[in-house]
């Protein structure tokens, strides 16, 4: 396989797996409520994860951590994604379904 061809065939890939992530993902819903995360924060941290870090890498289903893994993961990756304070407390409310 030539190298264009090689290219080409790994940056579909790539797509095919984040689309596939992403249509995975919960969607926030009315039932998601919690005292710790309403509807928009959780949509916004859902919109922020799947911006922020899929940009590097595949997207983990949020029940594949606990709160404590998802808290040190987010925390960890936050500089190198330039996620702000604020989007973090959105992508773990997200992630951890507003534990």
């Amino acid at each position: 396989m030539h190298y264009k061809n090689k290219k080409i065939a790994i940056s579909l890939l790539v797509i095919v797996t984040l689309v596939a992530c992403k249509s995975a993902l919960y969607i926030p819903v009315a039932e998601n409520v919690t005292k710790n995360a309403n509807i928009d924060e959780l949509v916004k941290g859902r919109a922020s994860y799947i911006d922020k870090c899929s940009s590097c890498h595949s997207l983990y289903l949020p029940e594949k951590f606990t709160k404590e893994e998802w808290a040190k993961k987010v925390d960890k990756m936050a500089p190198k994604a330039k996620i702000t304070n604020q989007e973090k407390q959105l992508i773990l409310a997200y992630v951890t379904k507003g534990e």
